[in-house]
């Protein structure tokens, strides 16, 4: 993807409080339309405020020192981990009527939205449901909803798996595939679920102390695998083994297979080749 990017960061560095040493330093990151970023790193890498950052809540809602440029060319959405930190509403179409009022939305626009976006999420017939009383993924969901309300451009999601059973983490990923493939937005996701981001993504990042120490495509990414085990990131089995099969002749190093899928195709392609090499000495002699 090329062209002007939707949001950037250039140079930008960060501290909570004056004289306390960057959480972000002389970072320098571009999004493009359309494309997935995921972001990785260890707890108290700055992942968090690197979002917050990207969301244009810092500098505006902290205090602190903050330098360098931002430039957003759309409206962003952000979720954070704990959707109830969220919730404001006693009803589901409350909490996605807040942000719509806030923007002077009609009441008959506030409707049609809150309908349009609740099937989007696949949550139809919630509307007069209370959010706190709703399953963790179903929790989650809202909160993606009440982002998508005034239509953004960019969705920010904080670690929106991570409190969440195998199945509520599954809804989520699962929307967020939807959302790309039906509304083409812009989706910056931090999440330990490597395996998740390893399908999802374009590309992804690693924050370390602060500092952007790889910002790759995501299959080249997971390539890294000796420097991301050093900053205790899990490296999904399934690179895993096609790197060990590349190292013992196996298998191709391109492209690396992220999914079960891709390391079948990538065993067709190898047999394919081996065929057309071998139909070819046949003909040969």
């Amino acid at each position: 993807m090329t062209g002007q990017p939707i949001l950037s960061l250039s140079d930008v560095s960060w501290s909570y409080e004056e004289g306390q040493a960057p959480v972000l330093r002389q970072l320098h990151l571009q999004l493009q339309a359309g494309e997935a970023v995921g972001v990785v790193g260890r707890s108290g890498s700055g992942k968090t405020t690197l979002l917050l950052t990207l969301a244009g809540l810092i500098p505006a809602n902290y205090a602190g020192s903050f330098a360098g440029q931002r430039l957003a060319a759309g409206e962003i959405g952000i979720v954070f981990q704990d959707p109830e930190t969220q919730f404001i509403g006693l009803t589901v179409e409350e909490e996605i009527a807040f942000s719509l009022e806030n923007k002077g939305y009609s009441d008959q626009q506030i409707e049609r939205r809150i309908e349009e976006v609740l099937q989007l999420v696949g949550l139809q017939g919630f509307e007069a449901r209370s959010p706190f009383e709703l399953s963790g993924g179903e929790k989650q969901r809202v909160a993606i909803a009440s982002a998508l309300a005034v239509s953004p451009q960019i969705l920010i999601l904080d670690e929106p798996t991570s409190e969440l059973d195998p199945k509520g983490a599954a809804e989520v990923f699962q929307l967020l595939h939807r959302l790309r493939r039906e509304e083409k937005m812009t989706i910056v996701v931090s999440s330990h679920a490597t395996e998740e981001l390893a399908r999802f993504c374009d590309r992804v990042v690693l924050l370390s102390e602060g500092d952007l120490r790889l910002d790759l495509p995501t299959a080249s990414f997971f390539q890294q695998i000796g420097l991301l085990e050093q900053e205790g990131i899990f490296v999904p089995d399934m690179i895993k083994l096609h790197h060990w099969l590349t190292e013992q002749g196996q298998l191709q190093a391109e492209p690396t297979s992220l999914t079960v899928e891709e390391m079948i195709a990538a065993f067709q392609r190898m047999e394919e080749q081996r065929r057309g090499r071998h139909e070819r000495l046949n003909h040969s002699l």
